[in-house]
This record gives structure tokens, sequence and C-alpha cells, in this order.
């Protein structure tokens, strides 16, 4: 399969190829949730196969880099994305603020990398641990999918690197709220001196995304990936395209996480306008770092499409208040995001009305 460079070809490949692999793999996955024997683990990964779903088809959709190997990178991505999502419900849902319990649990991400190795004991602070053996699973379905992967060398370091602030970040994020800001500060001061000029609550949003490690694994797959191509992809995609990611997930959730008390780093800006500037400067250098790559048209639509999938969704797109600040963005990011916006309106419909017929 190529990597496409025009937006129709691109859906078509999407809806034709990437979707269905992306279906067939996570349903692998999803009895073993079911057999999990601990009520309380059973229900929190339940709840991702339930509700997060569209994590998996958007990073189904990276895999298209990997050319021919599609359904290989899709093989990695699908459970990587589940297992992201199991320990974000099991930090932020049950009743720990242990950060040396997030460690452990997040030591599963580290350990989807290194094939053959010794797995951790990820429950071993808590009391309720009997999965049935479903985390150490997936972590070993990621495991079999990197031990093949022609180019891992090259990409490993960048992909140890940002899977490293990703999980870092959770551990700092779900302790208790008034340890919570002070913790992400003193984070961001210890890597400060080696990003460009940013906040300590966009650095944490950059930190958030799994579009770069997803971005590299899906590139590894190709034998001609080179250290100096791996470099160019992390570099494109952490911080800015990671960043905007991220923003514009807590942008269209602001008002549900203050009635709810929940952390956003949106609500750290001093002013609408002073957000929207920062979004869009965010955007342009992400843009920006796409020019540099190979393949730079569909690492184009990546940026353009994260921006019009998440302002299209009915919070973003359905509030008067934020609107103007929507189109903004999305005429900002491109022609492209014009069309995707469109489509993942249209998408989200047709969605919403089989379920409601299911």
């Amino acid at each position: 399969m190529t990597v496409p460079t025009n937006s129709l070809l691109l859906m078509r490949k999407i809806y034709k190829n990437i979707f269905p692999s992306v279906k067939a793999e996570w349903s692998k996955w999803k009895p073993l949730a079911e057999k999990i024997p601990d009520p309380e683990l059973r229900q929190q990964a339940l709840d991702v196969y339930a509700k997060k779903y569209f994590h998996c088809e958007a990073g189904g959709v990276i895999s298209i880099l990997a050319g021919t190997q599609f359904k290989e990178a899709i093989s990695f991505i699908v459970p990587y994305q589940l297992i992201c999502d199991y320990l974000d419900n099991l930090c932020d849902q049950t009743t720990s603020f242990n950060p040396d319990d997030f460690a452990a649990l997040h030591e599963a991400l580290h350990d989807c990398f290194f094939p053959g190795q010794p797995k951790s004991d990820y429950y071993r602070y808590r009391e309720t641990k009997d999965d049935g053996g479903y985390l150490n699973a997936l972590v070993e379905g990621c495991r079999r999918v990197v031990a093949q992967i022609p180019s891992f060398a090259a990409a490993k370091p960048h992909v140890l690197e940002l899977s490293r602030y990703y999980s870092e970040l959770q551990i700092h994020k779900h302790v208790r709220e008034e340890e919570r800001e002070e913790r992400l500060i003193r984070w961001f001061n210890s890597y400060k001196a080696e990003l460009p000029e940013m906040s300590w609550y966009e650095f944490s949003a950059c930190t958030g995304s799994t579009v770069g490690v997803y971005c590299l694994i899906s590139c590894a797959m190709q034998p001609a990936f080179t250290p100096t191509y791996a470099k160019m992809v992390r570099d494109c995609y952490f911080p800015y395209g990671q960043g905007i990611h991220i923003l514009l997930d807590y942008f269209i959730d602001q008002e549900e996480d203050i009635e709810d008390g929940e952390l956003n780093f949106c609500t750290y800006y001093q002013s609408e306008t002073e957000m929207m500037e920062r979004f869009l400067y965010f955007l342009k250098k992400a843009k920006e770092g796409t020019e540099r790559l190979p393949h730079a048209r569909f690492h184009s639509f990546l940026i353009e499409g994260i921006v019009a999938v998440y302002l299209s969704e009915e919070k973003a797109a359905g509030k008067k208040s934020v609107r103007s600040h929507c189109r903004r963005l999305v005429h900002t990011a491109g022609p492209a995001s014009i069309f995707f916006y469109w489509n993942g309106r249209t998408y989200k419909t047709y969605r919403k009305m089989r379920q409601a017929y299911n």
C-alpha cells in the first residue's frame, strides 16, 4: 500500500483498509478483557472497549506510513493503545493516589519495547491484581511486533524517550490534587533546558500523546528507515505535533473538566486570546516540521486531521462560544483540514445513527 498524497485517496484507504484492520485487531483482545477474574479490573478494561475505540482507529491511520506492512503496525498500535487507556482508567477511576503504583503500572509501556526480557510485576502496589494475564498479554502482543520490525534500532531511542515522557506525565497528573501542580512544574523544570520556550502546562500536553511513537514504529517498518530520518520524525511530533494534539483534546473538554474538578491544561492560559495564539503557533511549527520529512504530504495530513477530528467533535462544533476559534484553527491548518472536518462530522453522525438503531 502506497502512502497517499491526495486527501480523497487517503480517506478511501482509511475506510477500505485501515478501519477494518483496526477492528479485526481490536476484536482479538476484547474476549481477554471479558475473562478478567477481578471485577474491578474487568470493569476498567471493558470501559476502554465501550468508550475509547476511537483512539485505536485514530492511531491506526498512522500505520499507512508502514506501507505494505500496515497490518503489522496496527498489530502494535492497537494493544499499545489499549494498554494506555486501561492504565489511564486504573490511575484515574480507582482510589489510589500512590505515584509508585502509577509508575509500576506504566512499566508495562516500557516493557513493550524489550522482547524476551523479564516483565515487571505491574500490580505490585495494588490489592486488586488478578487480571488473568490480560496486561501481560497486551505487552507480549506489542513485543511480537517489535521483534520483527526491520529498522527498530533506528527508532528505539526516540520511541523510548516519548514513551517515558508519556508515562511520567501519567504518574504526576494522577496524584492528589494538592500535589499535582507542584510535581508537574518540578518535572518540567528537569527538562526545561532541552526544550523550546513553553510553559509547564504546554510541556505536559506535549508529552501526553502517542502519535510520535506510532509514527516512529510505522516508519521503522521500512528497511530504509535511518537514525537521521528517525530524529526528523521525532522532532516533527515532539513537541509541536503532539502538543497541538493534546491541547485540542483539553480544549474541547474544558467545561466538563471544570465541572468535574479535573486537571485541564487549557485553563492555565491567561485569556482565550493567548490560548488561541499559542494553538496557532503550535500548529504552525508542527506543519513546518512536516515539510522536511519524506512523505511530507501525509505527515501534513496527519496534523491537519488531528485539528479537524477534535474540532468536529460535537462538544466543540456544537458550541457557539468556541465556534469561531474552531473555524480559525481549521482554516489555518489547511484545505485538507476543512475536508477532514466535514468528513469527521459526517462519519460521527453516521456512527451515532447506527448505534441508535443497533
